[in-house]
């Protein structure tokens, strides 16, 4: 059964949510504590940890009429974030591998007429 559109980049999320989940409840308990956490770290909480953009978009889709117009009303920062959602649920690296093969055969073809 083929996941529909909306669901791959709910998966998309799910899996990146676990990925981040031990870093960022340790960095939040220290955080609680008053203890103080690097910069970089901080900077990490912000922008990558940060996944409200995410839901976001996420919530924008699901209340479209239709997943595919919803998509093109998006701006580039959605786009962009559709397309991350895409890659953490594993959908684009499926259809990259496809095409990486092809283009190494077609070389190697090339290469051993010449």
């Amino acid at each position: 059964m083929t996941l529909k559109p909306l669901e791959i980049l709910k998966n998309g999320l799910s899996k990146f949510k676990k990925t981040i989940e031990v870093r960022k409840d340790e960095l939040n308990r220290k955080l609680a504590r008053k203890e103080t956490i690097s910069s970089s770290d901080e900077r990490w909480l912000d922008n990558e940890a940060n996944i409200i953009d995410e839901q976001r978009i996420l919530e924008t889709l699901e209340s479209a009429s239709d997943y595919e117009r919803g998509v093109e009303k998006l701006d580039d920062k959605g786009k962009a974030i559709v397309k991350k959602l895409r890659q953490w649920a594993g959908d684009l690296v499926k259809v990259a591998g496809k095409k990486r093969r092809r283009t190494v055969f077609f070389f190697l073809r090339r290469t051993a007429h010449h």
